[in-house]
């Protein structure tokens, strides 16, 4: 013999009010808007295409983003120092 569960039952139906979800992405402090903003503003993932053309975009535009005094200044060390050897291989 199997034993039937009780179920609880009342006279009068249940009406929970619980927000619509509508209303609830309304709410900006509600938990549904602020998931929905988090998604959107998720970082997204680049391909590896993308990753590689970026980065031999930075090797070829590497003096172009640099552009401090520091970096001016090893540049200018530089050319100074190929300047040298230039000359001391012209004597």
């Amino acid at each position: 013999m199997s034993r039937i569960k009780k179920k609880r039952t009342s006279p009068k139906p249940i009406f929970l009010d619980i927000p619509r979800r509508s209303e609830k992405l309304a709410d900006p402090d509600s938990y549904e808007s602020r998931k929905r903003r988090n998604l959107e503003q998720k970082k997204k993932h680049k391909s590896v295409y993308e990753k590689a053309r970026e980065a031999e975009q930075a090797d070829n535009n590497d003096d172009a983003q640099r552009q401090t005094p520091l970096a001016d200044k090893i540049r200018r060390l530089k050319r100074a120092e190929e300047a040298r050897k230039a000359a001391s291989e012209a004597e």
